[in-house]
């Protein structure tokens, strides 16, 4: 079944709003390093990195989770919206960069619905 133009709209719109809601908050100042990045800093800049993070996330942890689980609902939409209009048929090398993009943006996703559910823990046993 193929997706209607409604239902395209309705995920374009879902997404617009995420980025509103980010866009309009505080949530830009929540600190987040991927293991990529964490891999690539020095010891002392690595571990500053990570005591920024967990500083920021006990401080406002709220922001944070709900700064995760946008990200987290952002990306995945972003999936959804690729899926419903893609096209057809796809050249092999098209389908395999297609492909590789999804699973990029689902991974995200779940670092993002991890690490927020990482945040809301951390906030349940410091209560």
């Amino acid at each position: 079944m193929s997706p209607t133009p409604p239902e395209v709209a309705l995920i374009e719109t879902a997404m617009q709003a995420i980025e509103q809601a980010m866009a309009r908050s505080e949530l830009q100042s929540i600190p987040f390093y991927g293991p990529t990045v964490l891999a690539a800093l020095p010891p002392d800049e690595r571990e500053q990195a990570q005591k920024t993070e967990t500083q920021a996330y006990r401080e406002q942890p709220e922001q944070a989770a709900i700064h995760f689980c946008l990200t987290s609902a952002s990306a995945l939409l972003g999936v959804v919206q690729t899926l419903m209009t893609r096209n057809r048929a796809p050249s092999p090398q098209d389908r395999e960069r297609e492909w590789d993009t999804l699973v990029d943006h689902t991974k995200k996703a779940g670092r993002a619905a991890y690490r927020a559910a990482l945040v809301l823990t951390d906030t349940q046993h410091s209560t």
